[in-house]
């Protein structure tokens, strides 16, 4: 048996209060209460560098109607909205948060941009840096962007391209020790940087640095 730990992008906040609200606002394809969820899982094609991904290959050709077996939720960190989060159990609060993330680990990172922006009142601010191989690999860059434009100053987000051809003109290479200090807030009690990406990234690239510059593992630093 495989099993894989999925974040979904959809819903991603509570039900409307009412039935009326929820036919006439704007958020309500974000809210609960609808019966479905939705995932975004990038297909890794096996090749002579990787062997494909094991359960993505196997939803990729699943005929429509077929079942899988889920369970959940599951998970250390819990957002509760307005800056506050329960870790393992433990009420945290912070006024910034930081997220570096790699390739498909965009999907947790955005469901906790996306429950900030869209909850009225909310001013927890965010900055994330995304790494991925190619432009092509960047997943929901459309809703990011969006998401970037309104409101304006409280998310934003760097990407890094490592194999970036020729019309990309944004960051390239990899997530090293200028790019996190650049786009990222500072190690300080009230900002947390929460990491979610492969493990080479996060643990010979990201770690190291976030250590030198004073973030604190299980304090104000932590991994999805």
């Amino acid at each position: 048996m495989l099993i894989h730990p999925y974040t979904p992008t959809r819903p991603l906040l509570l039900p409307l209060e009412n039935e009326s609200k929820k036919k006439s606002d704007k958020l309500s394809d974000y809210c609960d209460g609808q019966g479905s969820f939705q995932l975004t899982i990038k297909t890794y094609s096996p090749n002579d560098d990787q062997p494909g991904g094991a359960i993505s290959n196997i939803l990729d050709v699943l005929p429509i109607g077929e079942d899988v077996d889920i369970r959940g939720p599951t998970g250390d960190i819990v957002y509760d909205g307005f800056g506050s989060f329960t870790v393992a159990g433990q009420k945290r609060t912070f006024k910034r948060v930081s997220l570096v993330l790699g390739g498909s680990g965009i999907t947790p990172g955005y469901a906790l941009i996306a429950r900030i922006l869209l909850t009225e009142g909310d001013k927890t601010e965010i900055r994330v840096i995304d790494a991925n191989k190619t432009p092509e690999d960047i997943l929901l860059h459309d809703e990011l962007i969006q998401f970037e434009k309104d409101p304006p100053n409280q998310f934003k987000i760097a990407h890094v391209i490592a194999n970036p051809g020729d019309n990309w003109d944004g960051l390239t290479g990899h997530a090293n020790e200028k790019i996190l200090k650049e786009h990222l807030f500072d190690p300080k009690e009230e900002n947390v940087v929460i990491l979610c990406g492969p493990p080479m990234m996060i643990e010979k690239a990201v770690l190291p640095v976030l250590d030198e510059w004073g973030y604190v593992r299980d304090e104000n630093m932590l991994g999805l």
